[in-house]
Parts: structure tokens; C-alpha cells; sequence
């Protein structure tokens, strides 16, 4: 009972500071104006600007979400994925939401499919690495790594 009480507070705890650094993390990615270079590559300016903006949005949100994922993974187990889920969940609803759906009618199709490809990765990005950590090792003799005997 006490461990289920403070790994519940855990939960919570770890759900404030994935929200704060992910917001600030967030800003400071997109803050960041593209490099000379990255212009270039696309054929306008519109167009690199809008896929840096994407991109670092994307580095960010997991660059914050490895540290978070990987503590998850081994403090709640089996239970991780579905914590990371109701976490990013929660976090999205009382932050983002509101915000997309006044905004999201009026918007330019070009806006929502932007819209929805971040919610995907808000949403999508701590479960998904809890996932990943969480996968057990093989079993299979031949993947166990170069123990040679």
C-alpha cells in the first residue's frame, strides 16, 4: 500500500517535470531561427522555415521525453506504457487542447495537418519509448551479444 502511494506520487511528480521541461524545451527549439544553410535546401523560404519548425518541435519533444521514457520504463514496469499514455494524455488536455479546438476550424488545411501530426507526437512520442525500453532481451542464444565460450 505505501509503495503503491509513493510510486503514485512519483507519477505525479514525474508528470510536472515532463510538462515544464517539455515546455521549455519546446520554446527554446522554437526560438531558433533556421541555419543558412537548411534555407537553401528547400525551394522556398516558407517551406524551410515551416519544416525546421516541425523538425525541431520533433527533436525537442524527444530529446525531453528519452530521460522520462527510460525512468518509466523502470520504475513502473509492465504498467509504463499505459502510465506514459494517461500522462501525455492528462498533460494534453488540460494545456494544448483548448487552444487546438478553438483555433482548429478556422484554420488552413495546411494548419491541421500540422495540428494533428503534433498531437500524434505529443501523444505518441513517452509511450512509445516507454515501450521500447521496457521490451524485454531476447531469449534467442544468437542475439545475447559476442559471448564466445
Amino acid at each position: 500500500m505505501r509503495l503503491r502511494i509513493v510510486l503514485g506520487a512519483v507519477a505525479l511528480f514525474l508528470a510536472w517535470l515532463y510538462a515544464e521541461a517539455l515546455v521549455l524545451t519546446i520554446g527554446v527549439a522554437s526560438a531558433q531561427a533556421p541555419p543558412v544553410w537548411w534555407i537553401h535546401i528547400f525551394p522556398t523560404h516558407v517551406s524551410a522555415v515551416v519544416t525546421w519548425i516541425v523538425t525541431s518541435h520533433t527533436a525537442a519533444i524527444v530529446i525531453v521525453a528519452l530521460p522520462f521514457a527510460f525512468v518509466i520504463a523502470r520504475l513502473y514496469g509492465r504498467i509504463g506504457v499505459l502510465l506514459a499514455l494517461g500522462l501525455t494524455i492528462g498533460l494534453y488536455v488540460i494545456d494544448p487542447l483548448p487552444a487546438v479546438l478553438a483555433n482548429f476550424v478556422q484554420s488552413s488545411s495546411h494548419s491541421k495537418v500540422i495540428t494533428v501530426f503534433d498531437t500524434v507526437k505529443l501523444l505518441g512520442v513517452l509511450p512509445g519509448l516507454v515501450w521500447i525500453f521496457s521490451r524485454p532481451t531476447s531469449d534467442n542464444r544468437f542475439n545475447r551479444g559476442s559471448r564466445l565460450r
